[in-house]
């Protein structure tokens, strides 16, 4: 079902320019990554040659940077603070009811610098596996988790989410998948948006969770625009921003998938989720999001 009404119409179009400020913001971290390693290091091929390195040291920094200012992460999201009493609105609000019901032993996705860990720190979750493919962000989610009382739980895996990458990884810190399902919960906040092959990686995910596991997801999606409540100039900015860059420059995000079916689809080998509790929240926005919580079938 949809949570949320349209705001007024000049909102609404404020709201579709919003996510470029957040590309800019992010391009002028890569140009000056560019700039120190030909200036700076001496290093007058590297943007031709190291393209991926670079990428990852500015999204790095970017990411750093973003998740610590409360304040420019409010600009770029509708409505995303209060002001007045300081609490999270817009997608922020989304968030800490759906990690709060986090509990047992944990998969967190793409957790970055750790922003939602004060959110895990409830004693119904035993262990918390990080699995986050940006070097650059791992300093940060350490000190983080040590911030939060987490350093115990919490394990860092440094990779991505593909089973490819995932497996081992967990393997190499004791965690055995050969057997099926390993986690009661996995967490999915702002992330789906940039994973490789991303229907693949949900049905790996679906695997890794034990019958009665639950997905808990956050997520900003394809803009519904054939919907009532959707918006063709919505989509229409969605892929503006593609086609000047947008996946490029933040990390591999994209604003155009259709998240919602794809999640359907990696049950239905088992026929289907036991449960699906989804919100779709700012359908008129160039960010619409999903939002809630997926039960796998006990048996």
């Amino acid at each position: 079902m949809s949570s949320d009404a349209p705001p007024p119409l000049g909102e609404r179009i404020s709201g579709l320019f919003e996510p470029a400020q957040l590309m800019i913001w992010a391009m002028s971290h890569y140009f000056r990554v560019c700039t120190e390693a030909v200036f700076q290091k001496g290093q007058v091929l590297a943007p031709l040659l190291q393209t991926g390195r670079l990428r990852d040291e500015a999204f790095g920094r970017f990411w750093i940077e973003f998740s610590s200012t409360p304040a420019r992460t409010a600009a770029i999201e509708p409505n995303s603070e209060d002001e007045a009493n300081n609490a999270p609105v817009g997608s922020s609000a989304l968030i800490p009811p759906l990690l709060k019901t986090a509990s047992g032993v944990v998969l967190d996705i793409g957790p970055g610098t750790g922003t939602q860990m004060p959110l895990l720190r409830s004693p119904a979750i035993k262990a918390i596996y990080g699995a986050e493919p940006c070097a650059g962000l791992h300093a940060e989610l350490r000190k983080k988790a040590a911030s939060e009382g987490l350093a115990e739980k919490y394990t860092i895996l440094p990779c991505g989410v593909a089973a490819a990458e995932l497996v081992p990884a967990l393997a190499d810190v004791g965690v055995d998948v050969d057997s099926g399902g390993v986690f009661d919960t996995i967490l999915c906040v702002r992330v789906l948006c940039s994973v490789p092959e991303m229907e693949r990686t949900v049905r790996e995910l679906y695997r890794l969770l034990k019958p009665g596991g639950r997905l808990l997801i956050t997520e900003h999606v394809v803009n519904p625009w054939r919907t009532a409540k959707g918006s063709l100039a919505g989509r229409l900015a969605q892929a503006v921003y593609q086609f000047l860059g947008w996946s490029w420059y933040i990390g591999d995000c994209h604003l155009d998938r259709d998240t919602e079916k794809v999640l359907r689809v990696a049950a239905e080998g088992d026929g289907g989720w036991e449960s699906m509790q989804l919100d779709r929240c700012f359908e008129w926005s160039a960010m619409p999001y999903l939002s809630g919580t997926l039960v796998k079938k006990s048996g």
